[in-house]
């Protein structure tokens, strides 16, 4: 589900649900993402907010962040997807922070102000999660030796990786899997086929 087209076409699938998943004889159900939309979310805001459809037997709308895993449901009509994620997982998940925090970062004419100088592009907080975006091996590059567009460098130390996509401002955003389309979500450039003696910064 890192792809975004993915997560969209997740709320537009009918689900089959069971009532009591382990066992075979259970009740099913069909179940279709219940919400209009003119909801504030939306297959659209949802996916974007990195989620996906993942109804049960008792919330038919719930969904689960494909990065942190996290699962809510209970939406009413106002709910911003992107704020309740940011709120509610800020701290464990790196798109909540990366993506979803964006909101925090602009004045009300939509120009970046950065109150909280943690948030700044350069901190390395938002280094650190734009690179947790990249997975523990979900960006292509990463195992080709030499290329210029990895996400990690391998160290002799796991814990000394050097971060190239992360720190030029780049998050993982594949259109289909196998895909190396990141974004930088300040400017919105998104860019792919990253060759091997491309330097993302």
């Amino acid at each position: 589900m890192q792809a975004l087209q993915a997560r969209v076409d997740s709320f537009n699938k009918t689900k089959r649900i069971k009532r009591y998943p382990k066992k075979q004889s259970s009740p099913a159900a069909s179940v279709k993402w219940p919400h209009p939309p003119d909801y504030k979310a939306n297959a659209n805001t949802l996916a974007e907010a990195g989620f996906f459809f993942s109804p049960s037997w008792d919330d038919r709308d719930s969904v689960a962040c494909f990065l942190c895993g996290k699962e809510l449901s209970d939406w009413d009509a106002d709910d911003d997807p992107f704020e309740i994620h940011y709120t509610k997982c800020r701290n464990t998940c790196a798109w909540a922070m990366v993506r979803c925090g964006l909101a925090e970062d602009l004045d009300e004419v939509g120009s970046f102000t950065f109150a909280n100088k943690t948030r700044l592009p350069s901190s390395k907080a938002m280094e650190k999660a734009r690179l947790g975006t990249f997975g523990e091996d979900w960006w292509p590059h990463d195992e080709e030796p030499g290329h210029g567009a990895t996400s990690k460098k391998a160290s002799f130390n796991p814990l000394l990786h050097t971060t190239k996509m992360a720190q030029a401002g780049f998050v993982y955003t594949p259109q289909a899997a196998g895909d190396d389309t990141a974004t930088c979500v300040y400017c919105n450039l998104s860019l792919g086929g990253w060759d091997k003696d491309d330097d993302p910064m």
